[in-house]
């Protein structure tokens, strides 16, 4: 895959493949149930497409990318229709993921992100720590189930069995599904290319024992 198809934009000249750019519609179409009204935050925004979208429903948005001249080019194509904040930072060292505009979120997209990660385990805990009580946190990545992936861009390499760890050890108490993705929508079929899913921690403290008797997450 070329950096090209790493960093997608909805710019006809750039001609992306729509089978392309369909897959990346398709995640934040999904996020948009939950984001009216709501402080959001797309993690590794990329070219601001989805963040943009999502803006027409939120009380906010954020978006954070690690390329300046991304975050640039954002702030130039698009008038976001919320408030937003918009700023280059390292995903694989920042910790703290507030600014001036809210400090925390109720929702929080994180769309092929985490396999550029050298520690994704480190974005997913402060994600976690900067998630509202009752928010949600939409994610996406490829699915490898033999775990190999020739990708030269990719850091880090997630299956189901992976993610069901993760999501275990860092949500254990929550509400939520993952499911395979494709060009055409979300599937039960584990073979699909990518992996998709939505996790809502019942409280603020997910370790918390008065909250040992929730929903069991659902492999769907």
């Amino acid at each position: 895959m070329s950096e090209g198809l790493e960093r997608v934009s909805l710019d006809k000249n750039l001609r992306h493949p729509m089978v392309v750019i369909r897959e990346h519609l398709i995640r934040y179409t999904f996020a948009l149930q939950n984001v009216f009204d709501k402080d959001v935050l797309d993690v590794a925004c990329g070219t601001g497409y989805g963040t943009y979208l999502m803006s027409y429903w939120a009380k906010s948005v954020t978006g954070y990318d690690n390329d300046k001249q991304t975050i640039k080019g954002i702030k130039r194509n698009f008038q976001m229709r919320a408030p937003a904040f918009l700023e280059a930072r390292d995903l694989d060292i920042e910790t703290n993921l507030g600014n001036n505009l809210t400090k925390d979120f109720d929702v929080v997209t994180c769309f092929e992100t985490l396999e550029h990660l050298e520690n994704p385990e480190q974005l997913i805990l402060s994600i976690k720590k900067h998630l509202r009580p009752n928010g949600v946190f939409y994610f996406s990545t490829p699915n490898k189930p033999d775990l190999v992936d020739n990708s030269k861009w990719h850091k880090s390499v997630f299956n189901w069995d992976i993610w069901d760890k993760l999501l275990t050890k860092y949500f254990p108490n929550k509400q939520g599904e993952i499911w395979g993705q494709d060009q055409y929508g979300l599937t039960k079929d584990k073979n699909k290319p990518y992996i998709v899913g939505k996790v809502q921690p019942l409280c603020k403290s997910c370790n918390s024992e008065k909250h040992t008797k929730t929903k069991k997450f659902k492999k769907s």
